[in-house]
């Protein structure tokens, strides 16, 4: 009991910065005029930041999928999306690095990185239609968008490779991880007030000192 849902306004919050710094960076790579080296800078150290993150959602998502800390169907909707979305994360760190790395070939590291990225987005789009059907958390509509958003943009990734279409698809992509990013934000700090106020007796079962 303990566990109840502790983590997840954390997720929640950091799921919304990031994705609201994943629509940045689409759009410095596929909208803006920035020179080459500003964005193969950036992308660099961008990479390291995914990494980092994607370690830390890997470790706190299988832990949680061990553990199930939520309440009933909230472990299979949570639990198993976020070390996916760690994974993901540390696919598109690699990408950015080793594309930063390999001058014109880096096109494929990204290529590769996306189609894998589509493969697990799949997860988080299906999901959707579970919260909408079966109307988990507060906010159910909000929730069921939030999930179909990012799985969305995680399924038509891959076209931004194309050149053709890439920065239509950028536009669209950047469109669904800010609504995505903000869903995410708003139910998080909200969150943030609910589980402090619900826990604001608790005490361990060795007491208080």
């Amino acid at each position: 009991m303990p566990l109840f849902q502790d983590p997840l306004d954390l997720w929640l919050d950091v799921l919304g910065t990031t994705l609201l710094a994943t629509a940045y960076w689409l759009c410095l790579n596929f909208a803006s005029k920035a020179p080459i080296g500003a964005k193969q800078a950036f992308n660099k150290s961008f990479g390291y930041f995914y990494i980092a993150l994607g370690i830390y959602a890997l470790a706190s998502g299988l832990w949680a999928t061990a553990t199930w800390p939520f309440p009933s169907s909230y472990n299979l909707v949570f639990s198993d999306s976020w070390p996916l979305f760690g994974i993901s994360l540390l696919i598109l760190g690699l990408a950015n690095i080793k594309a930063e790395v390999a001058g014109e070939e880096g096109v494929h590291y990204v290529r590769g990185a996306l189609a894998g990225v589509a493969a697990l987005s799949l997860v988080p789009f299906v999901y959707a239609f579970d919260i909408w059907s079966y109307g988990l958390t507060n906010e159910p509509a909000l929730a069921g968008l939030l999930f179909f958003a990012i799985g969305l943009a995680g399924l038509l990734s891959p076209l931004l490779t194309h050149k053709k279409a890439a920065k239509g698809i950028a536009y669209l992509l950047m469109l669904l991880l800010v609504v995505a990013g903000l869903i995410s934000l708003l139910i998080g700090v909200e969150a943030i007030f609910a589980h402090t106020k619900a826990w604001w007796s608790w005490t361990p079962w060795y007491g208080a000192h």
